[in-house]
């Protein structure tokens, strides 16, 4: 199976973060360290020395080091900025989505929500609640109930189901993931991020 450009990108960045920080690494630590393969870390170390992105010195019959270049320092910074582009437009059209299936809440009448879910997509529906005068009750999930997010005391299910009064927005835009949990809760008013 192909890798996606994309991917490698990604993967390729946080090897040469990695590297920039510790050139003495091996590949078994970078594996570890990066969470990828020791096979694929290998593969894109080859590619690397190929590009000229980084070079190897051997320091004994056992170890060797790798050492950036100003070409790989460069090209780490290309995909750096790739990859904060990349989350920059995601932030942008996650927000767009989100608001778009929660602004009719306000016009319906409602003036409290809860959130269900703590993620990336949570911090940005915290943002459009903000922007959109929708306050926020409660801020729902298992794993970390009782811990605190953005000021907010993290509560269960459980407790949730007992003071159900307001409106349940699930912070995810996994189809399986939201029917899985519409299904378990029927009796909770959720919005749904995703159709």
């Amino acid at each position: 199976m192909k890798e996606k450009p994309g991917n490698l990108d990604i993967r390729e960045l946080a090897i040469l973060e990695k590297l920039e920080n510790n050139g003495h690494l091996t590949q078994r630590d970078l594996s570890k360290e990066v969470g990828i393969a020791l096979g694929l870390v290998n593969h894109l170390l080859k590619k690397m020395v190929k590009k000229g992105w980084i070079n190897i010195k051997n320091i004994d019959a056992k170890k060797i080091r790798y050492l950036i270049t100003p070409e790989g320092a460069r090209e780490k910074s290309g995909l750096l900025y790739k990859r904060v582009e990349s989350t920059i437009h995601f932030y942008l059209d996650a927000k767009r989505v989100i608001k778009e299936k929660v602004e009719h809440l306000k016009g319906d009448g409602v003036k409290s929500v809860s959130i269900y879910g703590i993620n990336h997509i949570s911090e940005v529906l915290f943002i459009v609640l903000k922007e959109l005068g929708l306050e926020l009750t409660y801020v729902v999930e298992e794993e970390k109930e009782g811990e605190e997010w953005f000021g907010y005391n993290v509560i269960g299910m459980e407790e949730f189901v007992e003071n159900k009064d307001s409106v349940l927005i699930f912070a995810s835009f996994d189809k399986s993931e939201i029917d899985r949990f519409c299904k378990e809760y029927e009796d909770v008013k959720v919005v749904a991020l995703r159709e």
